[in-house]
């Protein structure tokens, strides 16, 4: 099974990334924090291991921004796969 996010070019999703900019991407599972897929926008994950509650979370780290007060640059996506 593969799980795709579909995220604006920004980061290492650029054609031409910039230095100092990309997106931070965590994927936990009931919990329990996958770190094999951390910065991944793209995962595969075998059926027979696929069956939870998935939660990623996606931060965008930039050096143009130094505070985020109200955190439009980051981001979280629940989902269940049963």
């Amino acid at each position: 099974m593969t799980i795709s996010l579909q995220l604006l070019e920004f980061g290492q999703l650029r054609p031409s990334p910039f230095e100092g900019e990309k997106y931070r991407i965590s994927w936990r599972k009931d919990g329990v924090l996958f770190t094999k897929y951390d910065d991944q926008v793209k995962i595969k994950i075998p059926v027979s291991q696929a069956t939870g509650t998935w939660k990623v979370e996606v931060q965008l780290l930039t050096d143009e921004v130094r505070k985020d007060s109200n955190g439009v640059l980051q981001d979280s996506a629940e989902f269940e796969i049963e």
